[in-house]
């Protein structure tokens, strides 16, 4: 993508601000800056507090002094994928709920979204409010497998 912003924000006039999922921090791991900026402004907007992350390799890093609620991440980044990203927080025995998003909706990637942990896979070009709803079914899932981060 070339400066585009991957999705349409589309704000309701909900009350979405004030739900007991917001105010978490959420990772944002893409190594596109427009997408990161229009994530992050999106989150903002709903009192989530968003991090940014050009690489899989430099969110990895951050965890050693936090981690987040919730964790976005692009499956095409430069240096590994986000399904490596999400197999090596499994090796570090962190569950984090994890939404994978994707321009290429190609055979397999939701199989394959699922057995690494995400909970939601989510295809380019996605609206604010499908973002928001997989944050929020992320976050407020409890108990069994979805706790672990696998709702797919």
């Amino acid at each position: 993508m070339t400066g585009k912003v991957p999705f349409l924000v589309k704000p309701e006039p909900a009350n979405r601000g004030q739900n007991a999922c917001s105010g978490g921090t959420i990772a944002i791991v893409d190594d596109e800056e427009s997408v990161r900026v229009a994530f992050a402004r999106l989150l903002r907007a709903y009192s989530f507090h968003p991090q940014t992350f050009r690489s899989g390799p430099e969110f990895l890093q951050s965890l050693s002094s936090s981690v987040p609620a919730c964790l976005i991440v692009d499956l095409h980044l430069g240096d590994m994928n986000g399904f490596e990203v999400l197999r090596r927080l499994t090796l570090m025995g962190m569950t984090i709920p994890s939404i994978v998003v994707t321009a290429r909706n190609e055979p397999g990637v939701q199989h394959n979204a699922a057995l690494c942990g995400a909970t939601t896979l989510l295809v380019k070009p996605l609206d604010g409010n499908s973002l928001l709803n997989a944050i929020e079914a992320a976050m407020s899932t409890t108990g069994g497998r979805a706790a672990k981060g696998q709702r797919l």
